[in-house]
This record gives structure tokens, sequence and C-alpha cells, in this order.
């Protein structure tokens, strides 16, 4: 199975058994989306959201991003993960990123915090 499949272990303790894809980035040059999630490097940016009348923040939409390199955009990062069969794996790591994000910055009640899924 190891030749197939590596074992990926998350900085917050999640333990995943995935395609080995590290060969092709290796070869490419660049960052695999399975190198990211070993480090822990998905993270949030949070948009605000505005009451149109006053101009009130009335909530934040988390967005996911990459480290800096060839898989800091949604659609790179994501594209990625779907092609190396981490998709599940990195959506969970973003909505990890989305609530430990708004908590280190203060995004609390009365705000509301919106973070999209993949179904």
């Amino acid at each position: 199975m190891s030749r197939l499949c590596r074992r990926l272990q998350a900085p917050d303790g999640w333990v995943f058994w995935v395609k080995n894809v590290s060969a092709q980035s290796e070869i490419l040059g660049m960052t695999s989306v399975f190198d990211l999630l070993s480090a822990g490097s998905v993270r949030s940016v949070f948009q605000p959201i505005v009451e149109l009348d006053g101009g009130a923040v009335v909530a934040y939409e988390a967005l996911a991003r990459g480290p800096e390199g060839p898989l800091a955009t949604p659609d790179a990062l994501f594209a990625a993960a779907r092609e190396a069969g981490l998709l599940a794996e990195l959506d969970t790591a973003c909505r990890t990123a989305a609530f430990r994000g708004a908590l280190e910055q203060g995004l609390l009640a009365p705000l509301t915090v919106f973070v999209n899924v993949e179904p």
C-alpha cells in the first residue's frame, strides 16, 4: 500500500491515506496540494459583507487561499486537489482555517461568518 498511497498527518491531528502525488509535483517543480495539507498551509482571508443602507459590516465571507506560489488562488488550489483525489481533505482544511482565522481575528457574534464547502 505504501507505493500507491502516503499517510498524511496534519498539524491538527487528522490522519489521511492519500494518493502518492509527490513525484508529479517534483517533476513540475511546484509544491503539491499534499504538501500544503501536510504543512497546514491553507489559510483564510475574510471579505466583509456590508449593509447597503448604512455601510455597516454585518458579516464576513471566509475565502480559502494557499501560500504564495502556483497554488495560492482558490481555482488552482481546488483544481490540484481534485486532480490528486484530495478534495475532501482540502475542504476540511479550508473549514478549519476559516474557523480558526475567524477566532484569531475576533470575528465573533453578533457578526456572522459564511464558509463555503464542497458538496
